[in-house]
């Protein structure tokens, strides 16, 4: 592959380059919270760990359906070393709960991400239901049913591939993405590129197993809305810039808090189209990432008000953190009125924004 640097008047060619070792090439995979790695989007959600007396892993993540990813890199091994190990992690990680997925990724966010402040560390669960912007967080229980093997090279010899085939063609999803890293001295650049030589099983024009990323895309909607509302409740929200309310990314849903310093933080308000599947959208406010104290206190002031809140009804469920409040809206998939779903989001924080400020500024649960 040959890659360029465009440039208004001129188109350079970006030499490749080598990484000195491959330990660098996990350094700067984990400086995100996430990548798609050889068509596999995945989560991080820990490096450098063992979930029982064999090796040590160099990645851990989990993709879409909460089922986790063993990032091995080759560092220069035998085709059968390399397969034995990552099998052999794929076997102890199939054992371990949530609780273990949870506590490493906490563990990820402190050691790799720099997170120190505990209001910044998401759970697992809520994390995973953000970056992937999903309509609902996971069960636990949906955590870990299945395990996936992402084994990263910069090239692999066909013995390996026949392994990987032989295994794939056993159901286990093995996944061969070669790397390629660019860089310019003069312009400052580096670039990592990959390609997956063998696809996730859910990917391959055979496959049985449908993917998850083929999940409606509501982004235009979500972006068409987002500025609608953005220019009415910027003031109030102290927001600065429209994508505090959905970035480009969101295709599912709109979810946000309030930048506010007397707006309680576990208190969101969204937007969830649901317009192939039900031919509605659904509006609702979530607690995302609160205490249990903080959860019941809030959850006791949105049923004081839900009454007052035209068409929204109040979970049954009380432990329940996505769509406390939900109101659905039926719509016509081929009409559907931007500016009818931005007001009815623009009514709810206008409602709720200023009776949670004046109810919660200087409260001790949310100082």
């Amino acid at each position: 592959m040959e890659v360029y640097l465009v440039e208004q008047d001129d188109m350079k060619r970006v030499p490749e380059s080598e990484l000195d070792t491959e330990a660098n090439l996990e350094q700067r995979l984990v400086r995100t919270d996430g990548a798609k790695i050889g068509e596999v989007e995945v989560l991080y959600v820990g490096r450098q760990g063992s979930p029982g007396e064999g090796g040590i892993f160099d990645i851990l993540g989990v993709d879409e359906r909460g089922d986790t990813v063993i990032v091995e890199l080759k560092r220069d091994r035998a085709p059968r070393d390399i397969v034995a190990q990552a099998l052999e992690y794929a076997s102890e990680i199939r054992n371990v709960d949530y609780e273990y997925l949870d506590d490493q990724y906490r563990q990820f966010l402190r050691e790799e991400q720099g997170h120190t402040e505990p209001n910044d560390i998401l759970s697992l669960r809520e994390a995973h239901c953000e970056y992937f912007d999903l309509d609902d967080v996971l069960s636990k229980r949906e955590f870990n049913n299945e395990q996936r093997l992402v084994v990263v090279g910069t090239d692999f010899q066909d013995v390996s591939l026949n392994m990987a085939d032989f295994l794939r063609e056993h159901g286990v999803d093995v996944v061969a993405v070669e790397y390629s890293t660019y860089r310019d001295e003069n312009k400052g650049i580096e670039l990592l590129t990959t390609d997956g030589v063998r696809r996730p099983l859910s990917e391959e024009p055979t496959g049985t197993v449908t993917s998850t990323s083929d999940s409606e895309d509501y982004s235009e909607l979500i972006i068409a809305v987002r500025d609608h509302v953005f220019p009415q409740i910027k003031d109030e929200l102290h927001f600065e810039d429209a994508e505090r309310i959905a970035p480009p990314t969101h295709k599912r849903s709109i979810g946000f808090g309030s930048d506010h310093p007397e707006h309680p933080g576990p208190l969101k308000y969204g937007m969830q189209p649901r317009i192939e599947e039900e031919g509605l959208v659904r509006f609702r406010v979530n607690l995302w990432n609160a205490e249990p104290a903080q959860h019941e206190e809030l959850r006791q002031f949105l049923a004081s008000h839900a009454e007052s809140l035209d068409g929204y009804t109040l979970a049954e469920d009380d432990t329940q953190s996505m769509g406390i409040l939900t109101k659905d809206v039926e719509v016509d998939g081929d009409e559907i009125e931007v500016s009818e779903m931005a007001q009815e989001l623009v009514d709810l924080i206008e409602y709720l924004h200023p009776r949670a400020i004046e109810e919660y500024a200087d409260h001790e649960l949310f100082g």
